[in-house]
């Protein structure tokens, strides 16, 4: 805690750039409907781009901008379903991207999370989407801890709070029985 700290007072504008980003992936499992979902989450990759960039954490940064353009590309396939190629055409750029800015485990960290999210981004499954991009926070977080960013590690912790609630309710809302509870039998008036 003591070096995140440190970083914070280091490196004011990463710090900022990570509030930003911070502030959004908090802030996108609260929306409903996809395309908000997705627009808050446009926000969080462009921020954190900018945090990794100024620490020097360029496997995070390059994955951030390709999840970015990934997640333009995904709020458009709800209308043109023909984007799904151009999705699938920034996969391997994320393999690259991971390969020429390679750090060790920070980067395998980084590469994952950003698996994860790729695939939930593709999800027009509101369930899915929710779940994968939940799956990612966790990985998210545990990359944060290993590399100092307590901007992103304070959002992955907010964002897996806020997700598992939003998933809660939104489970519990298309009618899932969430808590694997039989149901309560109604009473019979005699």
């Amino acid at each position: 805690m003591d070096r995140m700290l440190a970083l914070v007072i280091e490196r004011p504008v990463a710090a900022g750039a990570g509030a930003v980003g911070m502030l959004c992936l908090a802030a996108y499992p609260m929306f409903r409907a996809r395309r908000t979902l997705l627009m808050a989450y446009l926000g969080n990759n462009l921020a954190f781009a900018a945090h990794y960039a100024l620490l020097g954490h360029g496997t995070a940064m390059a994955m951030n901008m390709v999840m970015g353009v990934q997640t333009v590309v995904a709020i458009g396939l709800e209308r043109r379903q023909g984007l799904r190629w151009l999705y699938y055409a920034l996969m391997p750029l994320l393999i690259g991207a991971m390969a020429a800015t390679w750090q060790g485990r920070p980067s395998l960290l980084a590469g994952t999370a950003t698996a994860l999210s790729t695939l939930g981004r593709l999800q027009c499954n509101e369930t899915a989407l929710r779940v994968l991009l939940l799956a990612s926070a966790h990985v998210w977080s545990a990359h944060d801890l290993l590399v100092g960013s307590l901007p992103g590690f304070v959002a992955d912790i907010s964002c897996i709070v806020t997700g598992a609630w939003m998933l809660l309710l939104h489970l519990r809302a298309s009618g899932a029985n969430v808590w694997n509870q039989a149901p309560v039998p109604a009473r019979v008036k005699k």
